[in-house]
């Protein structure tokens, strides 16, 4: 499997960054290395050991997927309280900015690096609808359908699912690399699967993940969001889903009735104001898709 996938050389990439970002801490009850999940109980780090033999186990979707451009490797805690890893994410920023090494996302590596500014005052923003829906556990993970027929699960379920988190309160990921989801018209197919562009809504992409190409993938939560932001930061320096850049991002993984609508989660980073702003946004939603887009994750499951 290391012939098709450099499994020890992208868990060091992911566990550097997860840990530079304050993600991990040591727990005091195992004295392992890991985080404190909603239910106050430890989950550590999934070892290398672990990694590895996910890898084995998931032989024929790992192959199929890397095939698909499924290149690099994610490690989501979603065990972690979305709440905590807002305060996180916002004191990463910041010390960021303190060492002035946080730029706008470049196309390549050779383009000039340009700072960007960070709001000191309210450094993610957080839709109020939104922080009462994590603070009261209502948000739906991995809906089928945004319905009340979803059949999807509460965040608890999520993470004791070996379908989702194959080490305990943590999924473990296949991702693509790309720093920018692609136009209209810019998708390539790779492997038999075109990938996704920016410009659909919500229920339009959640419909296309439905299809034979995209088998074994998920929409994003926000707990991924939160992680592959951080990540990025933590290893390039750059913010990441920069609206400016049309490059905003629908969490399709998760979602919720409010009073007036059916909505999923979004998040962004917005220049002109120097911050993230994660909110939520009708599922049908055409006014936002020229600047909101969809990502995916083939989470690899415990056998």
């Amino acid at each position: 499997m290391a012939q098709l996938f450099p499994v020890e050389r992208e868990y060091d990439r992911c566990v550097t960054a997860l840990d530079r970002a304050g993600m991990l801490t040591l727990l005091p009850k195992s004295g392992s290395i890991g985080v404190v999940g909603i239910d106050g109980k430890e989950y550590p780090r999934p070892t290398r050991k672990q990694v590895a033999e996910l890898f084995v186990r998931n032989k024929e979707l790992v192959g199929r997927k890397i095939k698909q451009g499924f290149n690099r490797l994610e490690l989501t805690p979603m065990a972690m309280p979305v709440p905590v890893l807002i305060e996180q994410m916002s004191a990463a920023v910041l010390r960021h900015a303190a060492d002035r090494t946080i730029y706008q996302a470049r196309r390549s590596n050779s383009a000039r690096l340009v700072h960007v500014r960070v709001n000191p005052e309210k450094t993610v923003w957080v839709w109020d609808a939104l922080r009462a829906a994590l603070d009261k556990g209502e948000m739906v993970y991995f809906a089928k359908e945004y319905s009340s027929n979803h059949p999807g699960q509460t965040k608890s379920q999520a993470i004791a699912d070996g379908r989702i988190c194959a080490v305990p309160g943590w999924s473990v990921g296949l991702v693509e690399s790309m720093s920018f989801m692609p136009g209209q018209g810019k998708g390539k197919t790779v492997g038999g699967r075109k990938q996704l562009e920016i410009g659909s809504s919500p229920r339009e992409y959640l419909q296309t993940l439905q299809t034979d190409a995209y088998q074994g993938e998920t929409g994003k939560t926000l707990e991924d969001f939160i992680t592959s932001f951080l990540t990025r930061l933590e290893t390039t320096n750059e913010v990441s889903n920069d609206v400016k850049d049309d490059n905003a991002l629908w969490c399709l993984g998760q979602y919720m009735k409010i009073t007036y609508a059916e909505v999923v989660p979004t998040g962004r980073w917005i220049g002109s104001v120097g911050r993230v702003r994660l909110d939520m946004h009708r599922i049908g939603n055409k006014l936002c898709t020229k600047s909101w887009g969809a990502s995916t994750t083939v989470r690899l499951q415990k056998f």
